[in-house]
């Protein structure tokens, strides 16, 4: 489809006001739209029934599997998969209504850097919780690869392209690449044998294989070559390629890529929970939880109404592991998923070397940088050693939803005493006063904007230009319009 085809047809699509094109490939072209009735971006892809095979009843076949699949998908609600909005057919055109995620596919941000190990579990992690809950709902993916998985710029990775692979290959030409999905299809898709939800837990394998190498488990000069190692070799343990991936996580590699669907995880609930016994085994040196620490956390204000059964249960998505004086729990800049509760010892927070505060046990800290999974805006060092519990906020998920209530309690009354602090931080340094607020009235040309101006939106003046000018007075009868030629004449602008 040339341009000028492209808009002739995007214009049956009255709903949507088209923006750009955002992405092409093999199925056909995705565009950035505007939802004129929920007033909503979202993302097109379009398909043309000229890809289809066949004519009469065989093309109508194949067009009734691509609305069952796509209806099917659409049913899928999860944080981590792209929500289909709509599906339609208009004259030639097939379309897909889809969730517009603001950010990069794996694969972009594979060609740029690579994530850590621990960035790249998470992310599996998650990724894997919304494989089973999509396999609950008697969905399978069948081709999960990076090109398929949306990173948003909060950092939420997302699944995309849900009741599309099984119709990708109803269509004219379609070929998988020898970059594209050939080295993520499973030995059951190239034997051409049966498949079922297995095929998501293998490819997913393959995924993680490669965020922890950088490199793909089966390397060939050619297509043919790569399909046939798929089906014959074994892939090598990735701590062979990278020392710093743990054994078991070449366990959980390896099984994932078992040629036999039986020899695999059985769900991927179950890789999910051995990707969560990884995550919680931070970089730290764990600390064994006896009775008597788990039951230290009720001596503090914030834990008195936990019950030791819920203490345990919050244990359970964290660790408790000692840091030595001087070493950092937090660094300034890192994105980390992790936060902390003090039990023994006391911390200091700095930023750009400059000691902001101190912690003492009780303290719960970096909660805000883990939940928004945003870069730490400041560093936590310890000054002597110290004990404490911590908690991956994407583990979180796991508990029982009135103990994440608890939490989350906690939470918001740290950020309650964060604003309150830094409220009385600026009443000290204006010494009680409120602080200056900019003019409304623009000096310049005398528009009144009502409320304080930044930019005046009549003459374009930036607010910091306006100290100098604000003892001049505006006349009340001043008129912008009939007085213009006077400003200019005089040189103000």
């Amino acid at each position: 489809m040339n341009n000028q085809t492209d808009s002739d047809k995007l214009k049956r699509l009255k709903r949507y006001d088209i923006v750009r094109r955002i992405g092409e490939g093999g199925m056909g072209k995705v565009y950035l739209a505007t939802d004129k009735i929920i007033r909503r971006p979202v993302a097109i892809k379009l398909f043309s029934l000229d890809a289809l095979p066949g004519s009469g009843p065989s093309k109508e076949k194949v067009l009734r599997d691509f609305f069952i699949e796509t209806q099917t998908a659409g049913a899928l609600l999860h944080p981590n998969i792209v929500v289909v909005y709509d599906v339609g057919k208009k004259r030639d055109l097939l379309y897909i209504v889809m969730e517009f995620v603001y950010g990069k596919t794996l694969l972009e941000h594979q060609r740029k850097s690579f994530f850590g190990i621990k960035k790249a579990l998470e992310i599996i992690y998650e990724l894997a919780l919304a494989l089973d809950y999509a396999h609950s709902q008697g969905v399978v993916h069948r081709d999960i690869k990076p090109e398929n998985i949306i990173v948003s710029a909060q950092g939420v990775p997302k699944i995309t392209d849900f009741g599309i692979a099984r119709f990708r290959k109803n269509l004219k030409g379609h070929r998988p690449s020898l970059v594209g999905s050939s080295r993520f299809m499973a030995p059951e898709q190239v034997l051409r044998r049966e498949q079922d939800h297995r095929v998501d837990i293998y490819q997913l394998g393959v995924v993680l294989f490669e965020l922890l190498t950088k490199q793909a488990p089966f390397k060939a000069v050619s297509p043919e070559e790569t399909l046939q190692k798929i089906c014959t070799e074994t892939a090598p343990p990735p701590g062979r390629i990278n020392p710093e991936v743990p054994e078991r996580l070449d366990w959980i590699v390896a099984r994932c890529l078992e040629k036999s669907p039986s020899r695999r995880f059985r769900r991927a609930k179950e890789l999910a929970d051995s990707l969560a016994d990884c995550l919680r085994s931070g970089v730290h040196t764990g600390i064994a939880p006896d009775v008597e620490l788990v039951r230290s956390l009720k001596k503090f204000e914030m834990f008195a109404m936990f019950t030791d059964q819920e203490i345990s249960e919050l244990a359970k998505v964290g660790e408790f592991i000692t840091c030595k004086a001087g070493q950092h729990i937090i660094h300034e800049n890192e994105s980390d998923s992790n936060f902390f509760v003090l039990l023994e010892g006391n911390v200091r927070v700095i930023k750009r070397s400059r000691i902001l505060s101190n912690f003492l046990p009780g303290a719960c800290f970096g909660e805000i940088g883990a939940f928004a999974r945003q870069k730490r805006s400041a560093g936590v060092v310890c000054q002597v050693d110290c004990k404490l519990l911590q908690v991956n906020a994407i583990l979180f998920k796991e508990l029982d939803p009135l103990l994440q209530l608890k939490m989350l309690q906690i939470v918001v009354r740290n950020l309650a005493s964060l604003v309150m602090s830094l409220d009385s931080e600026i009443m000290n340094l204006t010494d009680g006063k409120p602080e200056k607020l900019g003019p409304t009235m623009c000096p310049m040309c005398g528009y009144d904007n009502k409320t304080p101006i930044e930019v005046c939106p009549q003459c374009g003046q930036i607010a910091s230009s306006f100290e100098a000018t604000q003892q001049i007075s505006v006349p009340k009868d001043f008129d912008p319009e009939t007085d213009r030629s006077d400003r200019n004449t005089s040189g103000v602008t």
